[in-house]
């Protein structure tokens, strides 16, 4: 794990005391579990809001409580898996029958306010267990010195002739020399998958598989191989289920 990585969560819940509880017990269990990751939290107390902010700002993780007035979290829950699909969401309740209704939307766990440390605990150790190799660094070479890239930030990486240049998710691009064969070996094992002799892609934002394109979540869309085709879609059927510990 990269020490000083940082994820942006998203808490979603109509009563202010529960966002309080919430945010809380989630910081206490990082401290339970030794993690260094920092988890920076933005609240919501309604579903329409907190969905018109999830298009313009990537949550790696959300906490979405069940009964709200307006948008509630089962259908706020459905939205958000159709935009980005990729990302982890947990609900919370405090009616433990709607546990059973929660599969539907494939939730990385569900937590009950009436047990919300120790529920919290559980997802929070889920949450790291179906990500650990999202957090892998990478460490790439600049100059005579060598920096971190968290392999999470990378969205894909490009190669013209010799020249490799991996473009990261906040828009910046670092630029070596290599192949991308080389890249690719680099990676493995940290869901990258290659589209196309000139693209190798981060499985985590690939939004759609076309027919002659792959469509990234940032809405960039990336020539893919005509003879690639099945083999990419093959890959994100079996990386989905797997991002959902199936």
């Amino acid at each position: 794990m990269a020490g000083g990585e940082e994820i942006l969560v998203g808490i979603c819940d109509d009563n202010n005391d529960d966002l309080d509880r919430i945010e809380e017990t989630l910081q206490k269990g990082l401290v339970s579990l030794g993690s260094s990751v920092r988890m920076r939290c933005a609240r919501f107390l309604d579903g329409e809001t907190f969905y018109a902010a999830s298009r313009e700002q990537d949550f790696q993780l959300l906490f979405l409580d069940i009964e709200m007035p307006g948008l509630d979290g089962f259908a706020l829950a459905e939205r958000l898996c159709l935009d980005r699909p990729q990302t982890r969401l947990v609900f919370v309740s405090r009616h433990e029958s709607l546990v059973y209704d929660a599969p539907e939307y494939m939730p990385l766990w569900f937590v009950r306010k009436s047990s919300l440390e120790r529920d919290m605990y559980k997802a929070l150790k889920q949450y790291f267990r179906v990500t650990a190799s999202t957090r892998v660094t990478y460490r790439l070479k600049d100059g005579f010195s060598f920096r971190d890239v968290p392999v999470r930030d990378i969205l894909y990486v490009e190669c013209s002739g010799h020249r490799i240049t991996i473009c990261r998710t906040d828009g910046s691009r670092l630029e070596k020399y290599g192949s991308l064969k080389a890249m690719e070996e680099e990676l493995a094992g940290c869901h990258f998958l290659r589209i196309h002799k000139n693209y190798l892609v981060n499985q985590e934002y690939i939004k759609e598989v076309g027919k002659r394109e792959v469509y990234l979540t940032d809405g960039k869309a990336l020539e893919m191989g005509r003879d690639r085709r099945a083999a990419v879609r093959d890959a994100m059927i079996q990386y989905e289920k797997g991002s959902y510990g199936y």
